[in-house]
C-alpha cells in the first residue's frame, strides 16, 4: 500500500523530497541539461517503470508546425 509519508523525489540526484515531505534546496537542482531525470521512489515495493516523454515547448511546436499534413 502506498504511504505517502514514505515518498521520496529526486530530480537530477537532488532528493526534493523525503519521506513525503521537505528535501534537499530545490535551487540545488541543475535543470540546464538536455535530458531530465525524475526518481519517485514510493518505498512500496521493489518494482520500477520507465517513463519517457518530452517537452512540448514553443520552439518544439514551431518546429513541428511547418510540415504539411
Amino acid at each position: 500500500a502506498f504511504d505517502p509519508d514514505k515518498l521520496n523525489v529526486a530530480i537530477n540526484g537532488v532528493w526534493v523530497c523525503r519521506n513525503g515531505s521537505v528535501g534537499d534546496d530545490r535551487d540545488l537542482v541543475d535543470m540546464s541539461p538536455r535530458e531530465v531525470h525524475i526518481v519517485a521512489d514510493l518505498a512500496a515495493g521493489t518494482r520500477t517503470a520507465t517513463v519517457r516523454t518530452n517537452d512540448l515547448t514553443a520552439d518544439y511546436v514551431h518546429e513541428n508546425s511547418a510540415y504539411s499534413s
